[in-house]
Parts: structure tokens; sequence; C-alpha cells
């Protein structure tokens, strides 16, 4: 089976990723300024990033939306606080099919 043909692939394969730099195969450093599809805005292997998802997926991967998230609420009443949006509604959703 190959891959679904959406995009044009580069020809360079990231084999590490930190803060805002990634590495080829060969060693070589690019800033990381790719802004499509998928990206990850908060840098790359932050040690607070890497250690919180760690935690949550010793406790569960993933579950619906249906059921109490404490931690969802958290991050809703968080992301109201340093916005000064807190009467605004966030709904949580990954992107992709």
């Amino acid at each position: 089976m190959k891959l679904f043909d959406v995009y044009p692939i580069n020809d360079i394969t990231i084999t590490k990723a930190k803060g805002s730099y990634v590495w080829d195969e060969s060693g070589e450093q690019y800033l990381d300024m790719y802004g499509g599809h998928a990206v990850i805005s908060i840098g790359h292997t932050h040690p607070h990033y890497v250690q919180r998802i760690t935690d949550q997926i010793k406790q569960v991967g993933f579950y619906s939306n249906s059921i109490k998230i404490p931690l969802q609420q958290e991050l809703a009443e968080k992301l109201g606080r340093v916005s000064g949006k807190p009467d605004y509604q966030l709904f949580l959703v990954n992107s992709g099919a």
C-alpha cells in the first residue's frame, strides 16, 4: 500500500526537533518556520510539555468529550483568563479525520 498523494513531499527526513529547530538525518539544522497543517506552534520537545503529555498518557490517552474531563475545564478557565474572554466557549477537537 502507498501513502495517499496529498502534498508534494520534500526530500528531507526530520529525525530530531527541539525548540524552534529541526534536524535532518545528516545532522543539518533548520529553523522550523513551517506553518502548514497539523503544526505544533509551541516549539518542539519542551520539557514541560513532554512531562505533561507523559503524565496524561499514563492516566488516559483519549476519551470522548461526552464525559467530565477536569483537565479540559482547567484549560478553558486558563485560556479565558489569559485571553480576556472568560465568557467565550471553547470547543476542543483534533485536526484531521
